[in-house]
């Protein structure tokens, strides 16, 4: 068994709903909607946990952000 990090592990056990080109998708304070959730409206890829914290920045796939002050690049 594959020592994982901390990042790692939450990637295998939550599961994203869908994936996007979004540049947020590859942001580490991105917390994307769960598979299965029915919470969320459809056009939902996730809350930024960073931009208007406590109170998460909703993300829809359609906004069109080209560049983010706080965008910090996941780890691969």
């Amino acid at each position: 068994m594959a020592d994982l990090t901390p990042e790692e592990f939450i990637d295998t056990i939550l599961i994203p709903e869908k994936s996007s080109d979004h540049i947020c998708w590859g942001c580490t304070g991105l917390k994307p909607v769960l598979k299965d959730s029915k919470f969320p409206p459809a056009d939902i890829i996730g809350w930024c946990t960073k931009i208007h914290w406590p109170h998460y920045w909703c993300l829809a796939d359609f906004n069109v952000v080209k560049k983010c002050y706080v965008f910090d690049a996941k780890k691969k």
